[in-house]
């Protein structure tokens, strides 16, 4: 029942952006993107922060409509160790998936849902999260590069084992190139989870990653932006 809300939400939210007007005359455009992510995950119970690092390697495909209208899948995961006393190193694996939404040329919507896991060889966590941000993107000297600037909520996310977080929010930075078939970019991204104090302390989490991106992508008009 619980897996089903989680799935009518993200549903919900994917359907409310395609249903933004669609401008433009661009044909459909596919691309596929393969990531390579340094993953920095901590905890902080009010003992001093608690990280664990590793790569992680995902791929992800994306189709856009009429230049205005993205929807993309992504899968990604790798392991992470740790250097603090008494903590074990553990897997990660995530799947989301995307829609945006080109409000302006510089200017876009995002909505999404991930869901990913932290696995030990004897427990496993499991996170919901849905989210909603604002994408501003800006030129540098060329139309084939250009900034990456992204802030948002989530809104909806899920633990199991913990309760919901007061605050979440994502936060991401980066570059991007995209010249005919052709497209890449360094992404620095952030996500910030404050959950309630029960009386055993504050737990305060962070999640990190630097991301470089590869891919091809096939269709549509090239040099117009997504």
């Amino acid at each position: 029942m619980i897996q089903a809300r989680r799935a009518g939400l993200a549903s919900k939210l994917l359907l409310l952006l395609s249903l933004a007007p669609s401008v433009g005359t661009g044909q459909t455009r596919v691309s596929g993107t393969g990531l390579v992510s340094l993953f920095d995950h901590q905890v902080d119970i009010g003992y001093g922060a608690e990280e664990s690092t590793g790569l992680l390697l995902g791929a992800e495909g994306a189709v856009t409509f009429r230049s205005r209208l993205t929807l993309a899948a992504r899968a990604a995961g790798g392991s992470l160790s740790t250097d603090a006393a008494g903590a074990e190193s553990r897997d990660v694996g995530e799947v989301g998936i995307q829609a945006s939404v080109d409000l302006m040329r510089w200017l876009a919507l995002r909505g999404g849902a991930t869901w990913r896991t932290y696995s030990t060889a004897i427990a496993r966590q499991r996170w919901t999260m849905v989210e909603a941000a604002a994408e501003a993107r800006f030129d540098f000297t060329t139309n084939a590069v250009r900034g990456v600037v992204r802030a948002g909520l989530l809104p909806v996310v899920s633990v199991n084992g913990l309760p919901r977080p007061d605050v979440a929010l994502t936060a991401a930075a980066g570059i991007e190139y995209r010249s005919g078939v052709v497209t890449g970019g360094l992404f620095y991204g952030l996500e910030r989870y404050d959950f309630p104090d029960r009386g055993a302390g504050r737990r305060l989490e962070q999640v990190s990653t630097l991301t470089i991106r590869f891919g091809a992508r096939r269709g549509g008009d090239h040099a117009a932006h997504r």
